[in-house]
Order: C-alpha cells, then sequence, then structure tokens
C-alpha cells in the first residue's frame, strides 16, 4: 500500500470505530485529500486537525470494491503512538 501526502489509508474497506489507519502528514487547520482503503477503492477526505494527535476526518460517498455504497460520513481519528497509527475513535 503506497502512502501520500493528504492520503489517508484505511485498514478495511470501510470506516467504522477501532478501525486503523495511516497518515503519514496531518497539515494545520482543514485541508482536502484522498481516502484509499484495502480494497483499492478511494474516495474525497477532508482532513480537520484539532491538534497532534487527533483529527476529524470528513469521508465523502464512495462505493467498495464489491459494489457497496456507503453514505458520506464524519469520524475522530486519535493517534496511536504505540503502533504509529492512527484509531478511529467514533462517528461524529
Amino acid at each position: 500500500m503506497t502512502v501520500k501526502m493528504n492520503t489517508i489509508s484505511f485498514h478495511d474497506t470501510h470506516v467504522y470505530p477501532g478501525c486503523l489507519a495511516t497518515i503519514l502528514a496531518v497539515p494545520a487547520g482543514v485541508t482536502p485529500g484522498t481516502a484509499e482503503f484495502s480494497d483499492g477503492s478511494m474516495a474525497a477526505v477532508t482532513l480537520e486537525r484539532l491538534d497532534r494527535e487527533e483529527v476529524i476526518v470528513r469521508v465523502d460517498a464512495y462505493t467498495t470494491a464489491r459494489g457497496t455504497r456507503i453514505p458520506s460520513k464524519d469520524w475522530r481519528l486519535v493517534y496511536d503512538s504505540g503502533r504509529d497509527l492512527w484509531k478511529v475513535a467514533a462517528k461524529v
């Protein structure tokens, strides 16, 4: 899985509390980006950095590789320094 700037790589086909993600850099403020999912599907996202270890991510609607339509949702992610990954804490 290749991770680019302003790209979130979710470690599953959809986002849910407990799901892990890789984000190389979280810019200050609100920035657009792209989400990549484990099945190769992609979605536009907006990242809002709250602090060094917490972000809000708005994932636009997308369709998984199997054809499941996922509606737009906002998620709160927290940084897990022990794993060097981001973890979805809750739906916002």
